[in-house]
C-alpha cells in the first residue's frame, strides 16, 4: 500500500502538476499552444526516460509512454502545428491497449494473465506456474482483462472529449484527474464483484505448504 500511494503521489507531481504549471509559464513566451504542450507533455516523458536509467531497464507503461509522445510530436509537425495530436497521444496509448486487452479476451489469451506470468517469471517460478495453469482462473483473468479494456478504452474517450470540448489550459489541468476517477471507479467495481464472487486469487505458497 506504500509504495501504491507513493507511486500515486509522484504520478500526480510529474503527470499532473508539472506540465500545468509548465504549460501557464511557457505558453506565454513561445506563442504556440502546440510548443507549450510538446515542453509540458515531455516532463513526464523525461521521468520515465529517467527512471528506465535509473533502474537499467524500461518497463512496458513507459515504452508506451515514450513511444505515444513521439507520434503526437510526429503528427503535430505533419498537421502543421496542430496542438490536437499531442492532447490526444495520451488517448490513443490507453485506447491501444484497452482494445488490446478486450481482443486478447476474444481470443481467450487475458493480457492480465500473461503479464501476471511475465512479471512472476523470476522468484517462485514453478509454483506461480502451477497456479496459472489452473482452469478455474482463465474465467476470472478474462473478466479482470474485459474490466480493465473496458475502463481503458472509457479513459481514452474521456481524454478526447475534454480534447475537443475545453480550452487547452483547462484539459491540461483536469486530464490526469479525469483518470484518476475513472480508474477508481473501475476498481471499486472489481472489489464489488470480486466480494460478490466471495473469491480471491491468491499468491501460491511454496509446495507441500498448507493453504
Amino acid at each position: 500500500m506504500h509504495a501504491l500511494a507513493k507511486r500515486v503521489i509522484v504520478t500526480t507531481i510529474v503527470a499532473g502538476i508539472a506540465p500545468v504549471v509548465t504549460y501557464l509559464v511557457v505558453q506565454p513566451h513561445v506563442g504556440s499552444t502546440a510548443v507549450a504542450l510538446a515542453i509540458a507533455f515531455a516532463l513526464p516523458v523525461a521521468w520515465a526516460g529517467l527512471n528506465a536509467l535509473w533502474h537499467r531497464s524500461l518497463d512496458l507503461d513507459g515504452m508506451l509512454t515514450i513511444g505515444a509522445y513521439g507520434l503526437g510530436l510526429v503528427f503535430a509537425v505533419l498537421s502543421g502545428g496542430s496542438a490536437l495530436p499531442l492532447k490526444l497521444h495520451s488517448a490513443a496509448e490507453t485506447g491501444a491497449v484497452g482494445v488490446a486487452c478486450l481482443g486478447s479476451v476474444v481470443l481467450r489469451r487475458p493480457l492480465v494473465l500473461i503479464a501476471l506470468r511475465i512479471l512472476r517469471s523470476g522468484k517462485r517460478r514453478g509454483a506461480w506456474r502451477r497456479a496459472f495453469a489452473e482452469p478455474a482462473l482463465g474465467p476470472t483473468f478474462s473478466v479482470i482483462t474485459a474490466l480493465v479494456g473496458v475502463g481503458l478504452l472509457i479513459e481514452a474517450a474521456s481524454q478526447v472529449a475534454l480534447a475537443l470540448l475545453v480550452p487547452t489550459v483547462v484539459f491540461v489541468a483536469v486530464s490526469l484527474p479525469a483518470r484518476f476517477v475513472i480508474y477508481g471507479g473501475e476498481a471499486g467495481m472489481f472489489l464489488a464483484l470480486r466480494g460478490r464472487g466471495g473469491r480471491t486469487v491468491r499468491a501460491p505458497g511454496p509446495k507441500g505448504a498448507p493453504s
